[in-house]
């Protein structure tokens, strides 16, 4: 059964801009703050203006590259090179991994943040407390493997704190409450907040890890195909990779850039590809779908949807 995704639409404010002189040959313009603030929303808001879908803790477990716990050493906020945009890095100390194999020191990029005079407020983002505990759900930024993003940006952050009343650990829950995975109502699929018990939690992401994956039929998937290579007569190894995030069903999630394997035969003038695997963040999940491509040109480059049956 498909899931209907629950949408958080999220944006940005820029606050406290300062005037700038933008410099041309021969002559200097200073922009009143209003006009840098205008300008600033122009240039930020196509890299800042976010839309998220809510996920479960089995769609975060499956879309994160890695899941640590870890606690906070420094941040930074800077502009890029261009000047165009704000970004902080928050570096952190590794405490305990329980996916993937990140660094003793990951560092989290996100954008947005204060520099001088200027700040820039992302909705979505997350505020790290200096010298605090966190359990995290990352991926690596596409642009730059040794930084990590927060998997559904603050969805993917849990603050860890010690109950003075009963000395037991826990985290806090950014949204309230969280959903496991499938099925979405009865007993125990939803984790209630504000805070839950960090070892819970724990072993909630364990079940999460080890539980097979299993893509419903019906589901539609936008693959580019990025090779095609001959397997013998009239046979072709067809490789491809997903080109948007996927959300099936509240337990799982396909993000995008998942590779995509299958093998296509020539019959006549067309090639009948069948779809048989797929791999979500390292885990190979079997599929069942087919496509039928004309053969007068070559596989590699094609854009199709692949219909799982």
């Amino acid at each position: 059964m498909k899931m209907r995704p629950q949408i958080l639409a999220l944006s940005f404010r820029a606050k406290r801009p300062v005037a700038r002189r933008l410099w041309a040959p021969g002559r200097g313009i200073l922009l009143c703050p209003l006009l840098v603030l205008l300008l600033m929303i122009l240039v930020a808001a196509p890299a800042f203006a976010t839309t998220l879908v809510r996920m479960s803790l089995d769609q975060l477990a499956e879309a994160s590259t890695e899941i640590i716990r870890a606690h906070v050493l420094s941040q930074q906020t800077v502009w890029n090179p261009q000047h165009t945009r704000i970004y902080t890095y928050t570096t952190l100390a590794l405490d305990q991994t329980y996916k993937g194999d990140p660094p003793s020191s990951p560092v989290i990029q996100q954008p947005g943040g204060t520099v001088g005079k200027t700040r820039l407020f992302v909705a979505g983002t997350v505020q790290f407390h200096p010298q605090t505990g966190y359990l995290l759900f990352l991926e690596r930024s596409s642009a730059d493997p040794s930084r990590f993003l927060l998997v559904g940006m603050v969805q993917g952050a849990y603050r860890i704190y010690r109950d003075e009343k009963t000395q037991e650990e826990k985290l806090i829950l950014p949204l309230g409450s969280l959903a496991r995975g499938v099925p979405v109502s009865g007993p125990g699929s939803i984790l209630a907040g504000p805070a839950v018990p960090v070892r819970q939690f724990q072993r909630d992401i364990s079940a999460s890890l080890s539980s097979p994956l299993s893509i419903p039929r019906g589901t539609a998937i936008p693959v580019a195909i990025k090779s095609a290579r001959s397997a013998g007569l009239r046979r072709m190894d067809v490789r491809g990779r997903t080109t948007t995030d996927l959300f099936p069903n509240s337990g799982l999630v396909i993000p995008a850039g998942s590779a995509i394997s299958g093998m296509a035969e020539r019959v006549g003038d067309s090639w009948m590809i069948s779809w048989t695997e797929v791999s979500i963040r390292g885990k190979q999940v079997l599929l069942s779908a087919r496509n039928t491509e004309p053969a007068e040109k070559v596989l590699q480059g094609r854009n199709l949807v692949v219909n799982v049956r």
